[in-house]
């Protein structure tokens, strides 16, 4: 021990009612100081090596929420094709989609040009099918989605598979309506046909019943178009 660090350790040296202190003491002095110091360094670096984790984390976690944002919208549209609303409905400029029914009713009936008949007939028929499990349709949509994001479900965190989901389950409903919607448009125009020209339903009385058949008949119009049921 140099005379310089003796004396810097003086300092910090409690008295002694003898008046000295040993060499034994200075050094163990000099320890303690060393142990402080090098505490103070470890939490230092633990402090850094937490923060930095977390941030690698969320980076990962940021990666993941788009490329499986990416693969949602994908599946949702390849559903949308599957369903035939992408060949009978119109997206706008701010992404909203809508569907013009009074293009395809005339005269109270169905008027489809060609293509657009099998779209809506095969994609009416593939909708039914598919939402008649709805379990099995989320399956479905998962296992494409982890495929087209070219991720497993092992890689991600809790927290992302919970988001992950609800984000599935939000889409199905949001696919099932829009192709529920189109044929529920459809039914509503023939509605509006029937009640111009209600003489089939002429032994009906009651306002209500007429109301229930004439609805209960443009549904069955659909359903005989398409040679299934329609989606409720």
């Amino acid at each position: 021990m140099t005379r310089s660090e003796r004396e810097v350790l003086l300092k910090f040296a409690p008295s002694r009612s003898d008046g000295g202190v040993s060499t034994g003491d200075l050094q163990g002095l000099l320890l303690q100081v060393v142990f402080a110091l090098m505490m103070i360094f470890m939490i230092a670096y633990f402090i850094f090596v937490s923060t930095a984790k977390k941030e690698r984390a969320e980076q990962v976690m940021d990666l993941n929420r788009q490329k499986l944002v990416l693969a949602l919208e994908k599946t949702a549209e390849n559903r949308r094709i599957r369903y035939g609303l992408n060949a009978l409905m119109t997206q706008g400029v701010d992404g909203q989609r809508s569907f013009d029914a009074g293009e395809y009713v005339k005269g109270g009936a169905l008027d489809f040009p060609p293509a657009a008949k099998a779209a809506f007939v095969a994609g009416s028929a593939a909708a039914f099918a598919d939402y008649r499990d709805w379990e099995a349709l989320v399956g479905q949509w998962r296992r494409e989605v982890f495929a087209a994001a070219e991720l497993e479900a092992g890689s991600l965190s809790s927290a992302e598979i919970a988001w992950l989901e609800g984000e599935i389950l939000a889409r199905v409903e949001a696919v099932r309506l829009d192709a529920r919607g189109v044929q529920r448009a459809l039914a509503a125009k023939l509605q509006e046909a029937l009640i111009r020209d209600p003489g089939q339903f002429a032994g009906i009385d009651s306002p209500l019943s007429l109301a229930a058949a004439i609805k209960a008949r443009s549904l069955a119009i659909i359903g005989e178009t398409l040679g299934t049921e329609v989606l409720p």
